[in-house]
């Protein structure tokens, strides 16, 4: 009996973290840490057991407060950044993703977590010099409607 449940547990455990983990496939805002300003358009999805992020868009506030799509050809500091792929090696771990983050500002890749709020339908996604998470920072990405 005591296995049984276990395995229930586990089953139901396992169950609801592939749908925590499933949400997160599509397209979300990223948004600039000191500005709040939205700076790209990435989309996340599976191929070979492996989650990836590719940034599809960047954009520019234009002279009335509007977002409007950038270009190419892109000035010099974004040249490369569409296209670039966010997450390597990123996995499924309960009900969350882990695995490296890349950071096209700094070209520098870090340990990483990726979360789905289900309240606010965001990605909170944090990357760490440690892999336990403590020396980082944690940026909040939206759905694009």
């Amino acid at each position: 009996m005591k296995k049984l449940l276990l395995i229930l547990l586990f089953v139901a455990t396992a169950t609801f973290g592939q749908a925590q983990v499933s949400k997160m496939l599509g397209q979300w805002n990223t948004f600039d840490d000191k500005t709040g300003d939205m700076r790209s358009t990435v989309r996340i999805y599976e191929e070979k057991g492996a989650y990836r992020a590719e940034i599809i868009t960047l954009y520019e506030k234009d002279t009335n407060g509007k977002y409007t799509v950038m270009k190419a050809p892109y000035p010099k500091e974004y040249e490369g950044v569409v296209g670039s792929q966010l997450f390597k090696e990123m996995k499924v771990q309960g009900d969350h993703l882990k695995g490296k983050i890349y950071d096209p500002e700094s070209q520098k890749t870090y340990h990483g977590k990726v979360t789905y709020q289900a309240k606010t339908d965001e990605l909170v996604l944090r990357g760490s010099l440690d892999k336990a998470g403590l020396l980082g920072r944690s940026q909040t990405w939206k759905r694009k409607k």
